[in-house]
């Protein structure tokens, strides 16, 4: 659940009013926000069932960076979010946002395929996608690598020369991207309450339990 978060610049009370409105102005026709307190585990547990097609329920956390919400939501393939994140943030809100992937290769020639991404948005994008730089898995052990956008100075462009793919985005470059605009996103420190649960009468489709999905992920236990 936490392989793709995205992040928004407002407080998690305006994220919440905002995803209401826009679950109740048409996609669902009905939104409701409810306020929980408890660890960053335990509130994405409340996304429980996981699932694939629909979008239910999505989490709304605090962060350590002042007037920033983070952004997670339940879905089994850990790919969900970033349509989301990135209408809220060139629509809904008009903000700056960010959306990161960390996702493991492919273990199994079944299971998910992996990917790493580092996603700028906001309004002033016309399809509210600033900058992208991304290394995505379409086979097992065969990787695509790429950007576009505004390059940001933070960036090790150098690095997107190199001879093999997959070390032209590293995980060490994508958790340093983060921490050049101040996130930390698998830091569970991070993250603060008050949090949100937002939910809607979005149809659940295949639903699965966080250990199906792990299953499924081709993740151990």
């Amino acid at each position: 659940m936490t392989f793709s978060i995205g992040f928004l610049c407002a407080p998690p009370e305006k994220v919440a009013k905002a995803l209401k409105r826009y679950f109740f102005g048409g996609v669902t026709l009905w939104g409701r926000a409810v306020r929980l307190r408890g660890s960053l585990e335990e509130n994405l547990l409340e996304l429980q069932p996981l699932t694939i097609g629909s979008q239910p329920k999505v989490l709304l956390a605090s962060t350590a960076l002042d007037g920033w919400t983070a952004v997670f939501e339940g879905d089994a393939l850990g790919q969900g979010v970033a349509q989301l994140v990135s209408y809220a943030a060139r629509r809904l809100l008009g903000v700056r946002g960010y959306f990161v992937t960390s996702k493991p290769a492919a273990s199994r020639p079944d299971s998910s395929l992996g990917a790493r991404q580092f996603r700028v948005l906001g309004p002033e994008a016309r399809l509210g996608e600033v900058r992208a730089v991304w290394l995505i898995e379409n086979n097992p052990g065969r990787w695509d690598f790429g950007t576009v956008g505004e390059e940001q100075p933070f960036e090790d462009v150098e690095a997107y020369g190199r001879r093999r793919r997959r070390d032209r985005f590293t995980e060490e470059m994508l958790v340093g991207y983060a921490a050049a605009v101040g996130l930390r996103p698998w830091d569970e420190s991070f993250y603060r309450n008050p949090s949100y649960l937002v939910t809607n009468a979005a149809t659940i489709r295949y639903p699965f339990t966080l250990g199906q999905a792990r299953a499924r992920l081709g993740l151990d236990g």
